[in-house]
């Protein structure tokens, strides 16, 4: 008998619950000791793209459930080719009825908006949830016996009306963790609402780029929100007019948005990564009391207007983080960063850790980062992750130490900071 042959069941299971289940069951060919193994399975992977055929890979899923041994299922990855006969196969005689699925993973591989089924709804221990390119149709409302499901993820997933998603959501009393990416709309659906008090986390991210200029509103409405990470190409979210207290951390990526209603929503968060266009920002005046952590984009025009505003306005700032994290194209040259009339609260009391990704040292990055350097009396550690684009390994060495040079020079940093270049 070989090696692997001779190790026990929990591990060979664990080792057959990383590969396709058809593989996992063609492996009791190998021999007497791999026999049924794979009916104790806690993980299938149902891929269309294993089998010679749809037929087949219908009739296949279907016997596989029929054929465990265990009645829980701790996670089902389903992966189908968008026909009307595959959008309903999971669930042809109650398979998934009789089991007790923890995790489900239902995705096309084309977004041609098939229907997600009703039987889904219906899976009382369901705890993940996860829909890809699917349609999401009204009238399930009073079938969703979704009662324990805390994870749902949705991707590519069309609406049919307005009431599509808030129908969904008002029946799932345990959820905390929502995600909507690239969600698409028919044209009638003009509005999105969310409004789950129990929500803790929620994840708004891009619709493609053929979206049409009827693109939905979306409303939320989150009152125990803990996290936020918000794109909005939906050109338009909208948030509660009430603070959100409960707010830990929040990542907004907005050109579009309501500026000065989602900073007045998010007054309470500690930790906040910021990606605004700076003329949206000038006119919003919010103290940020609680906030200790700050992550800048300086991918926009002026962005160092956005870091003065929120400095000035969060005086416990312990952490200061400025990264460029997209490309905004050619900077108008003649746009240029002045000091500012006042140094903000933080530097003399709390500032200690200064990063920067992506610093050119070019004149004005020279002059920001020496009057932060100077100003921040109790900075601890200053570390600089130089951008430099010359490819031989001897010019950007000479180039990096000739940054150092500079840094230190104009800013007469005290013996308490440490500088630091990556």
């Amino acid at each position: 008998m070989d090696i692997i042959s001779e190790l026990p069941d929990d591990l060979l299971l664990r080792i057959l619950s990383f590969v396709h289940t058809k593989t996992a069951s063609d492996a009791q060919l190998l021999s007497k000791r791999w026999l049924n193994l794979w009916k104790k399975l806690p993980t299938l992977y149902h891929d269309y793209t294993s089998h010679r055929s749809q037929s087949q890979f219908l009739a296949f899923m279907n016997k596989t459930l029929e054929l465990l041994e265990s009645p829980v299922l701790e996670s089902l990855y389903v992966r189908i080719v968008p026909t009307e006969t595959s959008s309903g196969v999971m669930l042809r005689g109650c398979l998934l009825a009789k089991l007790q699925v923890r995790e489900l993973n239902f995705i096309s591989i084309n977004p041609i908006a098939l229907q997600v089924k009703k039987g889904i709804y219906q899976l009382q221990t369901l705890v993940i949830l996860r829909i890809e390119c699917f349609s999401l149709e009204d009238g399930y409302g009073n079938m969703i016996r979704l009662q324990s499901l805390k994870v749902l993820q949705l991707r590519c997933v069309r609406y049919s009306s307005d009431a599509s998603l808030s129908n969904l959501l008002s029946s799932l009393p345990s959820l905390q963790d929502l995600l909507l990416d690239r969600c698409l709309s028919d044209k009638s659906t003009r509005t999105l609402s969310i409004a789950v008090p129990c929500l803790q986390r929620l994840t708004v991210l891009r619709c493609p780029d053929y979206c049409e200029s009827h693109l939905m509103r979306l409303n939320v409405n989150a009152p125990s929100l803990k996290y936020l990470n918000v794109e909005d190409h939906w050109r338009n979210v909208s948030l509660t007019e009430e603070k959100m207290e409960e707010l830990i951390e929040v990542d907004a990526n907005v050109s579009y948005i309501d500026t000065e209603k989602l900073l007045r929503a998010i007054i309470s968060v500690r930790r906040l990564s910021l990606c605004v266009v700076t003329s949206k920002i000038m006119r919003v005046n919010v103290l940020f009391n609680q906030l200790v952590r700050l992550e800048i984009c300086t991918c926009q025009q002026e962005w160092w207007n956005v870091l003065e505003k929120v400095l000035l306005s969060s005086p416990k700032l312990c952490i200061l983080k400025l990264h460029q994290k997209h490309s905004f194209g050619t900077t108008d040259p003649t746009l240029r960063w002045k000091e500012p009339s006042s140094v903000p609260v933080c530097f003399a009391a709390h500032l200690e850790t200064f990063e920067w990704r992506g610093y050119e040292g070019a004149e004005d990055e020279k002059k920001l980062a020496s009057y932060i350097l100077r100003y921040a009396g109790r900075l601890k550690t200053a570390t600089i992750y130089p951008l430099i684009s010359n490819p031989d390994i001897r010019t950007r060495r000479i180039l990096k130490n000739h940054m150092i040079k500079e840094l230190k020079k104009i800013t007469g940093l005290s013996f308490t900071c440490k500088l630091v270049f990556k």
